[in-house]
């Protein structure tokens, strides 16, 4: 066989080995988890070997399973996809100082379990954690791979938005660390326009830059909708206009204005609240909301993914929160599953920031500013009392999600890191040749 006929072969045969870290992984199916588990699996789909590098589940509840709690490696099968697991230490209270710890033990067995890996062609690394992305780039270099830095949450820059830290050399540290991870990337991945230009002001050249919304398998959500199945296991709220927030309860969320919400809506027995999930500031709230002594707000543990969409398919309205001035630094991923449940939107944002304008532009919800309560109890009021513009809004929504449908947003990042790599495989083939 001549060498020509020798690269032919290697075209058609070539099949990428796709390595994939994220933190949050498979049980975990809250926030990044959701999309550090579809990455991996779509790849794989698409018939490249998938090796995924990933701690044990402890996300949203910030507890790992009691089979896992002694455990320092773990190796398994998701979907086609082989999944290494590696220790991580999981705080039972979560301080700045106890989150750097349980980041840098996650990176540590990470890179242990790229060792175990062995070579592979691509390594897509999902920040945050930030720091995961110094093993992504030694791991480039020691396999010569392509090296995307997928970025779900600008991590030094909402630490600093949220008060989480303080400038100061810490901080500095951090953002010398991340120019250091995209001047080493070989491309940077993001979620929104915000970010992008954030990133662009930090000096990351744009042809570098790539935009890949969250996604949604939209087939797969549609056939999730059900109704009537919530409210049967809460009869006392039926008839009632039903207002949720159901996800994370950290800093970041700024939920404390639905609860103020309630309170200013307490005398008015239409509308009943709910706030489901688990977090750092869950107990605050209820302490807040106990205090008040608030009949009109429920608060709710962690849903399942089927018990999630059967939540959508009884409320009236979701209400979605982000605090004031962390609106370009990260974007609430739940927003999608949302819309392709035709359901409206309260958005508490920054009325600037990408979650606001994106709501706002596509005319699926309304908007208050970040923190506004008097805003957003007037917001449940208005859709409340207009059933035929919340359902406007839901069908509005669920027309501009066709745009983020999986096979669309992930069709177009494999398209980036299969040509990267055909790249190379041309230079490695005219190197060939000359030989």
């Amino acid at each position: 066989m001549d060498r020509t006929a020798k690269i032919e072969r290697r075209h058609f045969i070539m099949k990428m080995k796709i390595l994939v870290s994220s933190i949050n992984f498979y049980p975990d199916h809250s926030g990044i988890a959701l999309y550090s588990t579809d990455l991996p699996v779509f790849f794989s789909e698409h018939g490249h070997q998938v090796t995924v590098v990933t701690g044990f589940s402890y996300y949203p509840k910030w507890e790992k399973q009691p089979e896992d709690r002694r455990k320092l490696f773990q190796t398994d099968q998701y979907k086609g996809v082989k999944v290494l697991r590696g220790y991580l230490y999981v705080p039972k209270h979560v301080t700045t100082f106890k989150r750097i710890v349980h980041e840098l033990s996650f990176v540590f067995f990470a890179m242990i379990n790229f060792l175990r890996a062995g070579r592979h062609d691509c390594i897509v690394i999902l920040s945050p954690p930030l720091l995961l992305g110094i093993a992504g780039v030694v791991f480039k270099w020691f396999w010569g791979a392509q090296l995307v830095f997928h970025i779900q949450d600008l991590q030094p820059d909402a630490a600093l938005s949220l008060g989480m830290v303080k400038p100061g050399l810490l901080i500095r540290i951090l953002q010398r660390i991340e120019l250091f991870i995209y001047k080493h990337s070989t491309w940077v991945a993001t979620i929104t326009r915000g970010m992008r230009e954030h990133l662009l002001a930090k000096g990351v050249p744009s042809e570098k830059l790539g935009l890949y919304y969250n996604w949604i398998d939209l087939a797969e959500a549609s056939s999730k909708n059900s109704t009537g199945r919530f409210i049967a296991k809460h009869p006392e709220v039926k008839g009632k206009f039903l207002v949720a927030y159901a996800g994370n309860l950290g800093i970041k969320q700024g939920v404390d204005v639905l609860v103020k919400a309630a309170e200013l809506l307490r005398d008015d027995l239409r509308f009943h609240l709910f706030i489901i999930g688990e977090g750092a500031d869950r107990p605050r709230l209820m302490a807040i909301a106990e205090s008040k002594r608030l009949r009109n707000l429920t608060f709710l543990p962690f849903l399942s993914s089927n018990e999630y969409f059967e939540m959508l398919g009884d409320i009236h309205l979701s209400f979605v929160a982000q605090r004031e001035k962390t609106g370009n630094v990260f974007f609430p991923s739940k927003l999608l599953g949302i819309m392709a449940m035709s359901k409206p939107l309260l958005i508490s944002a920054d009325l600037e920031s990408e979650l606001g304008t994106t709501v706002s532009n596509g005319n699926f919800g309304v908007v208050v500013a970040a923190g506004d309560a008097k805003g957003v109890a007037d917001g449940i009021r208005r859709l409340g009392s207009d059933l035929e513009l919340c359902e406007k809004l839901g069908r509005q929504g669920l027309k501009a999600v066709g745009a983020w449908d999986r096979n669309v947003v992930l069709g177009d990042f494999l398209k980036r890191i299969t040509s990267v790599s055909g790249a190379n495989l041309k230079q490695s083939e005219q190197n060939y040749l000359n030989a």
